[in-house]
């Protein structure tokens, strides 16, 4: 069955619609790496018109989404950091689009836009116990190159690892 695939930056009116998507896939995923409350607490202000609208026509950050048949499935947040670095600061699909090459279809995404910005290196941060992405970003090349605990308030903590990977 073949499938329609566009891969868009996102407008205002998708904003909601994103928003919604993301909280799905934050309690589906996260609930076996971080608690509900940690989760909820993260979620405060994310994906909201505040959060987004900076993406909105940037020329320095992106949020593309993705949408399988017409219907939002994940998204890809990036921002250029320095002038030859690159991050994928969010990368996100619903459990039903997991393992059909769309994490792969947005990690090369980001890796030609990186790319054409001249830049030399992409990265990411991954929680430590997030076993399937590492895998995943593994498999695409990125290496871990360190490890970080962020106090992020509240009494809650990313436990991290950055990735990285040399274009």
């Amino acid at each position: 069955m073949q499938q329609n695939i566009s891969l868009t930056p996102i407008c205002f009116a998708e904003i909601a619609e994103v928003g919604v998507l993301a909280r799905s896939i934050w309690r589906e995923h996260f609930t076996k790496i971080i608690s509900e409350a940690q989760i909820e607490y993260m979620l405060e202000g994310r994906y909201t018109e505040a959060d987004l609208v900076p993406y909105i026509d940037s020329t320095d950050r992106w949020f593309d989404v993705l949408r399988v048949d017409g219907v939002a499935a994940g998204f890809l947040r990036c921002i250029r950091t320095e002038p030859d670095e690159f991050k994928v600061e969010q990368i996100y699909l619903a459990q039903s689009q997991r393992g059909k090459g769309f994490g792969k279809y947005l990690l090369a995404s980001a890796e030609t836009r990186a790319q054409a910005l001249s830049c030399r290196s992409i990265f990411l941060y991954v929680n430590r116990r997030n076993d399937e992405a590492i895998r995943a970003y593994r498999q695409f090349g990125f290496a871990i190159e360190s490890e970080q605990v962020v106090d992020i308030g509240n009494g809650f903590v990313m436990d991290d690892y950055v990735m990285r990977k040399s274009l």
